[in-house]
């Protein structure tokens, strides 16, 4: 492909890889990621490359601290499930390539070349430069067959969707073209919850809290006896350190998501490496303590899912009788072998204990109830009422109305008003209601632009909606694997 590239060297090489399909909302898939092959998993046909994998992971790793100013992490990215984030994009991709090869939708050398060609990108004076692509691949971490090859995949996929034709039908363009022509004339008033005052007494919380009081038990505990591992003077060699990261270097990554330098992250690395290495010895003080002779090091009585306990734990322990003794997990960098002492149960909390906390809750649903109260009287009587009056609002200009809302919840309440059959009625937006009622109503013409936008946003509503479905076939025709 280079050497065609260089013989037209009127086009452009894109230094970028091309982003993921945006419209695309995956279902979720399970199993783990196998890391010591080249494959992580297989979607019919079609497999998971664990080079692609990585090169994702960077390019999605980045997008989020772009967009968290360089503040995003590593710890984030593993709250987040920025993995499974990737696996499943990939799977889904995966599914369109094997109806692609249905289909028997091919991509040449020469389109690649030409789609390469056609971002502004590595050329010096005009001309394609070489070096310079070989160097982004070099800075990016990614191999020339790599880059390559993923091109070539979403050219497949772009291909196999123009295929599938999801244009708007002529009936589907009038019916968005009267949704945009429409504009309604109102007479408002937006009711938030200072407009209404209510009284709190216990009588009034206990007729709130009886029917609920099930929902506020205190937690599950347990008393637990636990006997430590401490991992951080077993002894690793260099070796065995630098070992366990080829192993494992997926899994640390620098502030911009890029694989980190063994250099930068020995310390961290020497830790895991001494935690997986104290392994067999956990295991063996385990059994000494299940035999009684060792002892428990500590005894806590703690709520479920207390911190002090790592969240594997108290997975473990929670599916455990009473008396049972828990092979060791790791909490902090040390083993804890557990045995379950006593187990107390929630029981419900009485009305003192639970005052202040349903407290607030009684106000809110009291306050909400008492203003969709005085939201129904302001509706019978709007026709008497000095209200508010809107201009005209259609739904091109509807981000410039000044209704008493702030912008979600204006957008909020423009959906719901044009998507309502009456003439008037209440609309309840977050803690706040409105109450309105179209006193005019017409239709206006919508300039040429104005109409090929629409269009525009017809086809878009459609497509979107055509391959989400398309997705959702595919994702039952080809499970995923993971290795």
């Amino acid at each position: 492909m280079i050497s065609w590239m260089q013989r037209n060297n009127k086009f452009t090489v894109v230094v970028m890889w091309i982003a993921a399909l945006s419209f695309i909302l995956a279902g979720a898939v399970g199993g783990s990621l196998g890391i010591n092959s080249s494959n992580i998993g297989k979607v019919g046909e079609v497999e998971l490359q664990k080079d692609k994998f990585q090169m994702e992971y960077s390019n999605l790793f980045n997008r989020y601290n772009q967009m968290m100013q360089g503040k995003f992490d590593e710890k984030q990215a593993k709250e987040m499930g920025l993995q499974q984030q990737v696996i499943n994009n990939m799977a889904t991709q995966a599914r369109i390539l094997n109806l692609a090869n249905e289909f028997g939708v091919v991509v040449s050398e020469k389109e690649i070349g030409e789609k390469l060609a056609s971002y502004p990108a590595f050329q010096t004076k005009g001309v394609f430069d070489r070096k310079a692509y070989d160097t982004y691949l070099t800075n990016s971490g990614l191999a020339l067959k790599t880059f390559e090859n993923n091109l070539r995949d979403q050219l497949i996929i772009e291909k196999t969707l123009k295929l599938l034709n999801s244009k708007g039908l002529e009936n589907e363009y009038k019916a968005f073209q009267i949704a945009f022509e429409v504009a309604d004339k109102l007479k408002y008033e937006v009711l938030t919850p200072n407009d209404v005052n209510i009284s709190v007494d216990d009588e009034k919380l206990k007729a709130f809290w009886e029917p609920k009081k099930e929902q506020f038990k205190t937690p599950k505990e347990y008393t637990l006896a636990i006997q430590w591992t401490e991992t951080k003077d077993t002894e690793v060699s260099d070796e065995e350190v630098k070992e366990y990261f080829e192993k494992n270097r997926f899994n640390y990554t620098d502030n911009d998501g890029k694989m980190a330098k063994f250099e930068d992250v020995k310390e961290w690395v020497k830790e895991a490496t001494q935690v997986a290495k104290s392994k067999k010895e956990a295991l063996k003080r385990y059994v000494a303590f299940k035999k009684g002779e060792l002892t428990a090091d500590e005894t806590l009585t703690l709520a479920i899912n207390d911190p002090k306990l790592s969240p594997a734990l108290w997975t473990a322990i929670n599916s455990k009788n009473l008396n049972d003794i828990l092979k060791p997990k790791v909490v902090e960098n040390r083993y804890a072998s557990v045995k379950i002492m006593k187990i107390t149960l929630p029981i419900t909390k009485n009305f003192t204990d639970v005052k202040e906390t349903i407290t607030p809750l009684y106000e809110k649903q009291a306050k909400q109830e008492a203003l969709l109260t005085l939201a129904e009287k302001k509706l019978t009587d709007i026709d008497k009422l000095d209200m508010n009056v809107s201009t005209f609002i259609t739904l091109d200009n509807a981000d410039t109305q000044k209704l008493g809302l702030n912008q979600q919840e204006r957008a909020n309440f423009i959906s719901k008003l044009f998507t309502s059959k009456k003439e008037k009625g209440i609309i309840p937006i977050g803690s706040k209601v409105m109450v309105y009622k179209i006193i005019e109503q017409k239709l206006i013409s919508l300039e040429s632009n104005a109409t090929d936008i629409m269009y525009k946003n017809a086809d878009s509503v459609k497509e979107q909606s055509f391959q989400s479905n398309l997705i959702k076939v595919l994702n039952k025709k080809y499970p995923i694997e993971l290795y």
